[in-house]
């Protein structure tokens, strides 16, 4: 008992593993974050439907003057892929589960 009182060696060990311990813990956490907040971010992007709404646009910049007779089609080959789309000269409108578009006035 008598030669364990002077050493302490063995406590400083002990508690330089435990910071060490602690910061390996920290940056795994960390690094566990950043892969889940990049998961999300790239499910986000993949989401988005950037070609659904520029093919909006250029059916709007393209056929103004029968906007009237394309928007039905348009907005009945957008319900079959769950989506509501709007074609006007005005304005532009695109809704999924996950997105929420509208350009132009009244939106």
């Amino acid at each position: 008992m008598e030669n364990l009182r002077g050493d302490e060696k063995g406590q400083m060990i002990l508690l330089f593993a435990f910071v060490v311990v602690i910061v390996i813990l920290t940056l795994s956490y960390v690094y566990a974050q950043n892969i889940i907040a990049g998961v999300e971010s790239s499910r986000a992007m993949l989401a988005f439907p950037k070609e659904e709404i520029r093919n909006l646009h250029y059916i709007k910049q393209n056929y103004r003057d029968n906007l009237g007779e394309i928007n039905p089609q348009i907005q009945t080959l957008c319900a079959k892929n769950g989506w509501v789309c709007y074609v006007s000269i005005d304005k532009i409108e695109f809704r999924s589960v996950e997105v929420d578009y509208c350009e132009g006035t009244d939106c």
